[in-house]
């Protein structure tokens, strides 16, 4: 009866250990709210262990005449590669170039450490179980950037980091063919150089008051944690 008993107790404390360490589904993007961007890395890091890496290859968002004229400001953009059940980073190196500033930039931050009890947390939204797993990594004019934790349904978007990135001076081949050329800069100049000047737009941190506004205007829905 008693190995039974001890039986019994070694399962369940192991059917624990296996939950605990369940490894939790997250994505990752990258974009702009009003430039053009393109994304040539994206690396993330756990206790200095590299567990997600991406060469680069991917473009977006794209402006518009309208988003410029009516000055329409909102991070938007796409998920980047597959992070194959890799644990939550607590560091992250991207790169993207940005086609208004038309330079490439460095974003270096350091992640929460609480991340992964944020992506575990799960609410219920129009009758759905959701949670904010996606880290999204938005470049500005000026350099200014912001990380941020999103769902698909759950609002507001929470702001994990921000700050200027710093612009990629060591790479070899922008030193060779010129970031227009590879980017096809000049395109995007022909299209809206002259919108720009005539609807500048704010650079560097005076953009953070303007994402802090459009986050306080996004609706509530995580009202019902369920766990």
């Amino acid at each position: 009866m008693i190995l039974k008993r001890l039986f019994i107790l070694s399962c369940f404390l192991w059917s624990l250990t296996a939950y605990a360490v369940q490894p939790i589904y997250w994505v990752y993007g990258t974009g702009s709210n009003i430039d053009n961007i393109w994304t040539s890395k994206a690396e993330f890091y756990r206790d200095g262990r590299l567990v997600v890496g991406y060469p680069g290859g991917g473009g977006g968002p794209e402006t518009s005449e309208k988003r410029i004229v009516q000055k329409r400001y909102y991070w938007s953009g796409g998920d980047g590669g597959p992070t194959n059940g890799a644990p939550i980073p607590d560091k992250a190196i991207v790169e993207m170039v940005s086609f208004h500033d038309k330079k490439r930039y460095r974003i270096k931050v350091d992640l929460p450490a609480d991340l992964e009890q944020r992506m575990r947390q799960e609410y219920m939204v129009d009758g759905m179980i959701e949670r904010r797993h996606w880290l999204y990594f938005g470049l500005a004019p000026g350099g200014y950037f912001e990380v941020l934790l999103q769902g698909f349904n759950i609002r507001p978007d929470q702001l994990l980091v921000r700050g200027i990135a710093e612009e990629v001076t060591d790479d070899w081949y922008d030193k060779k063919v010129p970031l227009a050329r590879q980017y096809g800069i000049d395109d995007f100049d022909k299209e809206y150089s002259e919108l720009f000047k005539q609807y500048s737009v704010p650079l560097g941190m005076d953009w953070a008051p303007i994402m802090d506004s459009y986050r306080a205007k996004q609706p509530k829905t995580d009202i019902k944690p369920v766990n």
